[in-house]
């Protein structure tokens, strides 16, 4: 028998999926208003374009300007020790 999801995590699976066809006019109206740079709409959208590196790869995000200069030592030592990084921000100024 499969195991019971817990109802927050059905209920934002839920809310999640209702939510999704209006996240291209968000990001329209966020475009409109300077908050998205034109040029990483697709970026936003989640797709890449670059392809995956092969092996192990370590995804860090920051919402900020300040939590993406502090993670740039923690990304220069992941990566001595071989790993690929794919760094990801919530912001165009952070980015």
């Amino acid at each position: 028998m499969a195991e019971r999801l817990p109802a927050t995590l059905r209920a934002y699976r839920r809310l999640s999926a209702a939510a999704a066809p209006l996240s291209p006019l968000v990001l329209n109206h966020r475009l409109r208003r300077g908050k998205e740079d034109a040029g990483r709409m697709a970026e936003r959208r989640g797709e890449s374009g670059l392809p995956r590196p092969q092996g192990p790869l370590v995804w860090m995000h920051g919402a900020s300007v300040g939590e993406m200069l502090a993670i740039i030592p923690l990304v220069d030592r992941i990566r001595a020790r071989g790993f690929n990084v794919l760094v990801t921000s919530g912001t165009v100024t952070s980015a």
